[in-house]
């Protein structure tokens, strides 16, 4: 059962609800105002969401919530029809915290966000009977901005696999590129030996000659394909040097040959 204004306002006269302004309160919620915005740690007055992106919004408000009482916030309607989603944990009895809760852009504009104007509210909600065991967890008395707080050990192996599959992802589409550019630098090595050697065929060139040709064309495409490699490949313990040496290679014996 949710609280009425006046039983909202009694959670204000009795310091339930702290550092509250009583024009904010409503017919069965009070209207939160904004502390500052949290990315990355770092607190800022205002912030500028583009698409899909998220903030942590600390209010001005705190909570010291009794064995019998329950807080949620939620979005306010305004703000839900500009393309804004919240979410944000039930406070249970107990508790004793800044409210902090999370937004995120979903609509396909920027959402420009600051301290003037209210973004969410907290409603209060009764527990029947008195709670055994109140919240004495990771978050209680959090006025300033924890992030992950004594979780932080808990979900690092999760956020660090999350990392990785990034770097694998940004890995495979290097190796795609590479990979389509080195077919371009095949197929441009087998236009110009058949050109070469087509062209060597009626200029009546020794077999040396088209041995030295043929193995500079192929020894430069082949440190070509090494070179597209490198700039686009970023592990470096998946880098193929096998191309490079052989393009070396036949550069050098060509070089030998043209000078017999």
């Amino acid at each position: 059962m949710y609280l009425s204004d006046t039983k909202i306002q009694e959670l204000i006269d009795s310091k339930v609800l702290l550092n509250a302004d009583a024009s904010n309160i409503g017919q069965v919620t009070y209207d939160l105002r904004t502390d500052g915005f949290y990315i990355n740690e770092s607190k800022q007055s205002e912030v500028e969401l583009g698409p899909g992106d998220s903030t942590f919004v600390s209010c001005v408000e705190c909570v010291a919530l009794p064995n019998n009482l329950t807080a949620s916030v939620l979005l306010r309607n305004s703000r839900i029809r500009q393309g804004l989603s919240l979410d944000a944990p039930l406070y249970f009895p107990g508790h004793g915290t800044r409210l902090f809760y999370r937004v995120t852009n979903v609509s396909g504009n920027t959402i420009a966000l600051d301290k003037s104007k209210g973004i969410a509210q907290v409603a209060f909600q009764h527990v029947e009977g008195t709670v055994a065991h109140p919240y004495h967890g990771a978050f209680s008395d959090e006025l300033n901005f924890n992030g992950l707080a004594d979780y932080s050990d808990v979900y690092a192996g999760e956020l660090k696999k999350v990392e990785d599959k990034k770097e694998e992802v940004a890995n495979i589409e290097s190796r795609i590129y590479g990979n389509v550019l080195a077919l371009f630098a095949i197929f441009a090595a087998i236009f110009t030996l058949v050109n070469v050697n087509a062209g060597g065929i009626s200029s009546d060139i020794t077999t040396v000659r088209f041995v030295t040709l043929d193995l500079l064309i192929i020894g430069g495409f082949l440190v070509l394909a090494s070179a597209i490699e490198a700039f686009l490949v970023k592990d470096k313990k998946k880098k193929a040097w096998l191309p490079l040496l052989l393009g070396i290679a036949c550069i050098a014996v060509a070089v030998v040959l043209a000078f017999q």
